[in-house]
C-alpha cells in the first residue's frame, strides 16, 4: 500500500505539472498578436525583409509579423481597402499614389510622440533635416526609414574624358555650375543626333514630378504654405522663372537637340537604362539612382554631382521615406516595438549594405559613403548633403491628392515636353484650369 500510494501521489503530481505547462503553453500563445508589414514590391528589398522578419520574431516570440508586399498600382486601392475594412496595417511606408500629409490629413497615422516620450527613444542620431520632415505641429508622426536624398546629376565619366571635360562638381554652391554649363557640356557630348540607332545623347532627362525644373530655376509652382497645410489654393504656373525653366527643358530637345524627342526616348527605354547603356553623358533623377546603378562601376564609371543651377535660389526635390503607424492599430505597443526594430542603426545598416540606398541616421552616413568607389569619402558627403541643404520635400509626400495634381500637372506640360507649344503659351492655357483642380481638392477634404 505504501508504495502504491507513493506512486499514485507521483502521477498526480505528474498530472498537475503537464497541466501548468499546457495551460502555460495555451496563455502564450492566446496572448501572441500580429503586427501588419505593408510593403513595396521591391526585389532589391524583400530578402532584407524576410530576414528582419525571422530576427525580430526570435526576440519578440509574442509578436507575429504578417508581411503584405504589394505592386505600385496595386498599394494604395489595398491600403484603402484594408482601412475601410477596419483592419488597416500596422506600419507601412507612403509608396504609392498617396503621401504623408494625405494620410495626416485623413487621420490615418499615429502621433509617435507618446511613445517616443515614454520610452526616452533617442532620435539624436537621425539628421535633422530628414526627421523634421514628419513633424506636424512639433508633433512626430513618421520616423525616417529606407531611403532619403535629394535629387542628383549622374553622370558617365568616361564619357567625359573622352570629351576632354572636367567633371562636374559635387558642390552644391559652385557658383560656376549653372544651366548654361551644363548646356555646353550636354552639346560637346552629344554624337549622331540624327542617327537615333547610335547617338549619344548630351542628357537624358529623368526628372520627377515636374515639378523639378521650375525648382532648378528658382521658383516652385507651388505656394510655400502648401507644404505645411497639406492644400494650395493658387499655383504660379505663369511665373516668368517658371517658364523659362519649361522653355530651356523644352530647347535641350528641339532646340539644342541633346536630348532624346519623346519617340526617341521610349525606343531608348525599351532597350533599357540609356544611361547604364551609355546612350546617355548625364541624367537627371532622385537619390534611388545610387542603388540603381550600384556595383555597375566595372562597366561603366558613374559619378554623381549637384545639380547645375538656373538662378541663384535654386532647390532639388528631396524624396525621403518614413515609417508610419496606423491610428487604429489594434496592437499599437507591439507595431511600436516593431517600428523602433526597423528604424534601430542595426538594421538601417543591414538595409544600406543590401541595397545601397542613403539613411537618415549621422552614424551611417560613412559606411553609405564607402559603398561607391568611382568617388571619394569627401565627393560622396559633399554631394548627399548638399542636396538635403539645397532641396525641399516633394510634393507627392507633402500635397494631398498628389496624384490628381499631377495628372492636371501633366496635361499642360506634355504639349511642351512634345514640342507642340512654347512653355508661356502651354502654361497660359493651362493656369485656370490647374488652379481650380487645387481648389476642387481643398474643397472635397474640408467636407470630410
Amino acid at each position: 500500500m505504501l508504495k502504491f500510494g507513493l506512486f499514485g501521489k507521483l502521477i498526480a503530481i505528474t498530472v498537475v505539472v503537464v497541466a501548468v505547462l499546457v495551460l502555460g503553453v495555451s496563455l502564450a500563445l492566446a496572448q501572441k498578436v500580429t503586427v501588419s508589414w505593408f510593403v513595396r514590391s521591391q526585389p532589391e528589398e524583400q530578402p532584407w525583409e524576410r530576414t528582419l522578419i525571422k530576427e525580430f520574431e526570435s526576440k519578440n516570440p509574442n509578436i507575429k509579423i504578417n508581411l503584405i508586399i504589394v505592386k505600385w498600382d496595386d498599394f494604395e486601392p489595398k491600403l484603402n481597402a484594408m482601412f475601410a475594412a477596419g483592419t488597416p496595417p500596422d506600419i507601412w511606408s507612403h509608396w504609392g499614389a498617396s503621401g504623408f500629409m494625405d494620410y495626416y490629413i485623413r487621420g490615418m497615422i499615429a502621433d509617435l510622440t507618446p511613445f517616443i516620450e515614454k520610452e526616452k527613444f533617442d532620435l539624436s542620431d537621425f539628421i535633422p533635416e530628414v526627421l523634421n520632415l514628419y513633424k506636424v505641429g512639433g508633433r512626430i508622426y513618421g520616423l525616417p526609414c529606407l531611403t532619403c536624398g535629394g535629387s542628383f546629376l549622374y553622370y558617365h565619366k568616361g564619357l567625359f574624358d573622352k570629351a576632354g571635360l572636367a567633371h562636374p562638381p559635387t558642390d552644391w554652391e559652385d557658383k560656376t555650375w549653372t544651366t548654361d554649363k551644363f548646356l555646353d557640356y550636354a552639346r560637346k557630348l552629344t554624337r549622331d543626333y540624327a542617327d537615333p540607332t547610335k547617338a549619344i545623347y548630351g542628357y537624358f532627362d529623368g526628372f520627377w514630378p515636374g515639378t523639378a525644373w521650375p525648382l532648378l530655376f528658382g521658383q516652385d509652382i507651388f505656394p510655400a504654405s502648401a507644404y505645411e497645410t497639406g492644400f494650395a489654393e493658387e499655383a504660379f504656373v505663369t511665373h516668368p522663372q517658371v517658364i523659362k525653366a519649361y522653355q530651356f527643358s523644352q530647347d535641350l530637345v528641339f532646340k539644342n537637340k541633346v536630348s532624346p524627342t519623346q519617340a526617341g526616348r521610349v525606343a531608348l527605354e525599351a532597350m533599357g537604362n540609356p544611361f547604364i547603356s551609355g546612350r546617355a553623358a548625364m541624367y537627371t533623377t532622385g537619390g534611388w539612382g545610387w542603388w540603381v546603378f550600384k556595383g555597375l562601376e566595372k562597366e561603366f564609371p558613374w559619378g554623381a554631382a549637384a545639380l547645375p543651377k538656373g538662378h541663384p535660389d535654386a532647390k532639388c526635390i528631396i524624396f525621403t521615406d518614413p515609417w508610419v503607424l496606423a491610428k487604429t492599430s489594434k496592437n499599437p505597443d507591439a507595431a511600436w516595438d516593431f517600428l523602433k526594430f526597423l528604424v534601430s542603426k542595426e538594421q538601417q545598416e543591414k538595409y544600406l549594405k543590401a541595397v545601397g540606398a542613403p539613411q537618415g541616421r549621422h552614424s551611417l552616413l560613412p559606411v553609405f559613403y564607402e559603398l561607391y568607389p568611382t568617388m571619394t569619402s569627401t565627393q560622396m558627403e559633399e554631394v548627399f548633403l548638399g542636396g538635403l541643404r539645397n532641396g525641399i520635400e516633394s510634393p507627392n509626400h507633402l500635397l494631398v491628392r498628389f496624384d490628381q495634381i499631377d495628372s492636371a500637372l501633366r496635361a499642360f506640360t506634355d504639349p511642351i515636353n512634345l514640342g507642340q507649344k512654347t512653355a508661356a503659351d502651354a502654361l497660359k492655357d493651362g493656369e485656370k484650369l490647374f488652379v481650380e483642380t487645387l481648389r476642387k481638392i481643398k474643397a472635397e477634404y474640408a467636407k470630410k
